[in-house]
Parts: C-alpha cells; sequence; structure tokens
C-alpha cells in the first residue's frame, strides 16, 4: 500500500487536486500537520502569499510529508465543516492561502472560495 500511496503523492499536482478532493468530499475531513508546540505547519513566503497552510486527503499522506522535516510534526484531522468555517477564514484574514496535497516538487494554492466550489461541485 506504502508504494500505491508514494506514486500518489509523487503525481503532478493537478491529479493530486483531483484525489485529494474526492476523499476530502467522502470522508469530510482534512489533515493537518503540527509541532509539538501544537503549531501549524506553514509554508512561508509563496506565490503573493505571506504563508500557506498545507492540507492533505489522509494520516498517510501527511506523515509522508512530516518525515521529510528535520522538526517533528504529527498529523492530525479537522472536520471540513471546522477547517472552511474556521480555519480558513482566519488563514485568510492574516493574509494566507491553503495549499492543497503539497509534496516535495509542487502544490496548488487555493482560497476559501475555491474550495468550497470544488467541494460544491463534487456533491
Amino acid at each position: 500500500m506504502k508504494l500505491i500511496k508514494r506514486f500518489i503523492l509523487n503525481r503532478p499536482a493537478e491529479k493530486r487536486l483531483a484525489y485529494f478532493y474526492g476523499m476530502v468530499a467522502t470522508d469530510e475531513q482534512v489533515w493537518l500537520l503540527r509541532d509539538k508546540n501544537d503549531d501549524l505547519l506553514l509554508f512561508e513566503d509563496e506565490d503573493g502569499y505571506p504563508f500557506l497552510l498545507p492540507v492533505w486527503p489522509s494520516r498517510s499522506f501527511a506523515e509522508m510529508v512530516a518525515a521529510n522535516f528535520d522538526e517533528s510534526f504529527e498529523a492530525f484531522n479537522m472536520p471540513l465543516a471546522n477547517f472552511l468555517d474556521d480555519l480558513v477564514v482566519d488563514i485568510e484574514n492574516d493574509g494566507g492561502a491553503i495549499s492543497i496535497f503539497p509534496n516535495e516538487n509542487d502544490t496548488i494554492i487555493q482560497t476559501r472560495d475555491d474550495i468550497k466550489e470544488m467541494i460544491r461541485d463534487l456533491l
């Protein structure tokens, strides 16, 4: 199974985006990473945003990415409704955006409206 997950993680950003929304629409949750102080993993200075919040469709993908960092990060999930209505609003109010299913090579950056539209189209 890990080989299949690694294959998916290495797919182009557009393919990972489709996989992400398929999983999120079904599971109604997203996965994030936090450090031992409960601070979220953020990517800084990306594509015109002061920071990006990376999210993944499952624990295993988040943990695979976390293994690449020197610092220890823990994967945790958040219900989709809380993510969209609370966390993403806070992120955007601070000038950030969301990095959907990033890997070491690329990602697609989306706003709350983009995410809501994608989920609405799937339901």
